[in-house]
Parts: structure tokens; sequence; C-alpha cells
């Protein structure tokens, strides 16, 4: 695989962690507050959305750290490790652990009858997006797992 195409998904990685991260320390808070004097019957969910969405963020944020941690040992030149399995796998349980929290939070705006149908299409869209991210991992898990063992069949017949 060409470097460059590693060195840009890694610089995408990282420009995408910062420019999230900005998002959700100076524009999320004052979104909120805006759809919170909007939606008046809303208000009291202002701060435990916002404390769920940074929560949310922290595994987040760990699946990508194994992404950028993937594109250095693929620019090591070391596609095919244990290593990387790891960092899937680490990826694949973030993203379940983000899908499910947005599905439990919805099941938790269901039980507290918030009448925003929005609110639930973003909730599931969010969550099912973590899930097939989830999923994705446990196949290039797979698949790793078998690259790493034809490799070290190889390594042995040589």
């Amino acid at each position: 695989m060409r470097k460059n195409y590693v060195l840009f998904l890694k610089a995408v990685l990282i420009l995408f962690g910062v420019g999230l991260l900005a998002f959700a320390v100076f524009l999320l808070p004052k979104f909120a507050e805006m759809a919170a004097n909007y939606y008046t019957e809303l208000r009291f969910l202002k701060i435990p959305g916002l404390i769920f969405v940074y929560c949310t963020a922290v595994p987040f944020y760990i699946a990508l750290f194994q992404g950028v941690r993937i594109c250095d040992s693929i620019l090591q030149s070391d596609p095919f490790s244990r290593k990387n399995r790891k960092a899937f796998t680490i990826a694949g349980v973030c993203a379940l652990i983000v899908a499910l929290m947005y599905y439990g939070g919805t099941l938790a705006l269901v039980f507290l009858q918030v009448d925003r149908l929005i609110i639930y299409i973003v909730g599931v869209l969010i969550g099912s997006c973590a899930l097939i991210f989830t999923l994705l991992c446990a196949v290039l898990d797979q698949l790793l797992a078998k690259a790493i063992e034809i490799r070290e069949e190889n390594d042995l017949t040589v």
C-alpha cells in the first residue's frame, strides 16, 4: 500500500478528531442553549444531554486513537501484526459501547416521553453507524488473524 494514502488517512483521522473536539468544546454548548431556549419543554435535557455526548466521546476518541496506531504500524511496514489485531478489537469494543449508549439513551428518552422524532432518529442513526463499525472491526480482525497465520506459516516454511 502506498505510504501517501496511509499518511493521508492518518492526517484525516487527526484533523477529524481535533475538529470534533473543537466543535464539542466551543459550539455544542451554544447549540444546546439555543435548543433549550427554542424547545422550552426539553430544557431539562440540556445538561444531561451534554454530559451524555461528552461521555460517548470518550470511547469514540479511544477508537480514533486505535486507527492512528494502525496507520503508524502500516507506515512502519508491519501491517500484519498482533498489535493491529488488538487495535481492531479495542476499536470494535469502543464502537459497541457507543452503539449501546445511544440505543440506551434513545430508550431513556422514550420512557421520558420526549415527543421529538428527530431526537429518536439521530440516536438510532448514530447507534446503527457505531454498530456497523463494530461489525467492520470484527471482520477486519478475523481477516487480519488469517493473514497473520499465513505469514507465520510462510516464515516457518522458509
